[in-house]
């Protein structure tokens, strides 16, 4: 039997969807591609919270005829009538309106459906939350998806130009200032190694996220007694998720874990881009995102502003003003506290959003970015071989120890600065210099290549190594459409 959340992947594409109109950015017809996707429109839509929590419905009759609690027949009807189009959503917000209790409506709506012989049965041993955060729980399996796929995505478009300019040479700059020469191909295989941590982190966490909840009215399983922690593990083996080793309404770290871990990936989408945006500066000019028929301006003609991979940067620091409430998320008050739970309903979805306009977005500008090594050489010429500075002091300090070494080379490299002269010229025609430093020795310090150090090293080693293999969640979700059974 087909696992987990994937169902909800299905409803992309209808009406319900893709047509909803809003007046916020994230259900904008205008706006909401830039600021959400639409995989995770889909999986965070109304339609898939509801058939989530359904499939929970469903789920849990069919464990517990497993055991057997609810008989065979009043399970099988129960499965085939959770399906979100049997379900009126305006009946059922009347009645939230009216009751406050999220869940009441889908278990009457439900049970509407259903003869009295089976309808009995329905949310047998359950309550509220139980139904809720195994559906967010399905929702997040579903989300665990897509953000490995978009991270598939990102790593082979910056594998891609890691391995193209393993050698294009470029400053490093460091506080805003050029500091040594480096290759864009090492630059990029640091962002490579960085995208590949935050997947190793999101895979570890699915053990800790990807979790049930069934145990009643507090966790205590009073209603079912010790038959309770066998619906508990089928109802888990059913749905694709794990099960915990004391059930409770209050373990918000859960979902929080995963969320934090997004807005830790989108930190680090965001530093991408930001270098990506700094090196589109018209007086530094290295990259460039621009593609035909964008505008940069509407004003300026001549401008290509660095559009694509600002928002990148924007959508960043929406998400981390979201991590505050995911915080709030892992303290709880009582066996129980809406204070608490109904924050997920708001920072679940809106990061999800976010985070998957980040991952389309970024992806498009790597795969897009049009590089300039021309520039990038013009831009180390500027300083007239000042980036070497370093290469030469340990030249010297070979023959007059560091400290000296770095005083006189800073004495040189204000010289060219106060005469306007190369700095590699003011380095070749001083006597010390000359002196002390082997004429093949000082021609390899004021060469870019003899600077690089092991940049290329580092580029193949990265290249080199596999990226962490995705796990579980890949295995256990339903295709999409798969019924219960």
């Amino acid at each position: 039997m087909a696992k987990g959340g994937a169902r909800i992947l299905a409803t992309m594409g209808s009406p319900a969807v893709t047509d909803l109109p809003g007046a916020t950015a994230f259900d904008s017809f205008y706006l909401k591609d830039r600021y959400g996707s639409l995989a995770m429109r889909a999986i965070w839509s109304d339609r898939a919270m509801v058939q989530a929590w359904l499939d929970c419905e469903a789920a849990l009759a069919l464990a517990e005829a497993d055991v057997g609690i609810v008989p065979k027949s009043a399970a099988s009807a129960i499965a085939k009538a959770a399906r979100v189009e049997n379900i009126s959503l305006p009946d059922m917000r009347t009645e939230f309106d009216q009751t406050w209790n999220p869940v009441l409506p889908l278990v009457n709506a439900l049970r509407a459906r259903l003869p009295e012989s089976a309808a009995q049965w329905v949310h047998w041993g359950a309550t509220s939350k139980n139904i809720m955060d195994t559906g967010s729980a399905i929702q997040i399996q579903a989300t665990y998806r897509v953000v490995y796929d978009g991270l598939d995505r990102i790593e082979r478009a910056l594998v891609a130009l890691a391995r193209k300019h393993r050698d294009t040479l470029m400053a490093a700059r460091t506080h805003g200032q050029q500091a040594i020469p480096v290759t864009l191909g090492y630059k990029v295989a640091v962002w490579i190694d960085d995208v590949r941590r935050q997947r190793e982190r999101l895979l570890e966490s699915e053990k800790r996220v990807l979790v049930c909840e069934f145990g009643g009215a507090v966790g205590t399983m009073a209603a079912t007694g010790k038959i309770g922690l066998k619906i508990q593990e089928r109802f888990a083996a059913r749905l694709g998720l794990s099960f915990p080793l004391i059930p409770t309404k209050t373990a918000g770290d859960r979902f929080a874990e995963f969320f934090l871990i997004l807005s830790s990936i989108s930190g680090t989408f965001s530093k991408i881009a930001a270098a990506v945006y700094n090196h589109q500066q018209t007086d530094i000019d290295e990259l460039s995102e621009f593609s035909v028929g964008k505008v940069g301006s509407s004003a300026m003609p001549h401008k290509l502003n660095p559009v694509a991979s600002g928002s990148v940067v924007l959508l960043f620091r929406l998400i981390k003003a979201r991590a505050t409430a995911v915080l709030d998320y892992v303290h709880c008050e009582w066996e129980d506290d809406h204070r608490q739970g109904e924050t997920l309903w708001s920072f679940g979805p809106e990061i999800s959003l976010l985070f998957g306009a980040q991952l389309e977005m970024l992806a498009r500008v790597l795969e897009t970015l049009i590089v300039k090594p021309e520039n990038m050489l013009r831009n180390l010429d500027r300083t007239g071989g000042a980036v070497l500075s370093e290469a030469l002091m340990m030249a010297l300090a070979k023959k007059m120890g560091r400290d000296a070494a770095h005083a006189h080379v800073l004495g040189l490299s204000r010289l060219s600065r106060a005469e306007d002269r190369s700095f590699c010229d003011v380095a070749k025609n001083d006597p010390k210099v000359k002196s002390l430093v082997p004429a093949r020795d000082l021609a390899r310090a004021l060469d870019y290549r003899g600077g690089i150090g092991l940049s290329t090293y580092f580029v193949d080693s990265v290249l080199a190594q596999k990226p962490p293999v995705v796990g579980r969640v890949r295995r256990t979700n339903r295709k999409p459409g798969t019924r219960l059974r």
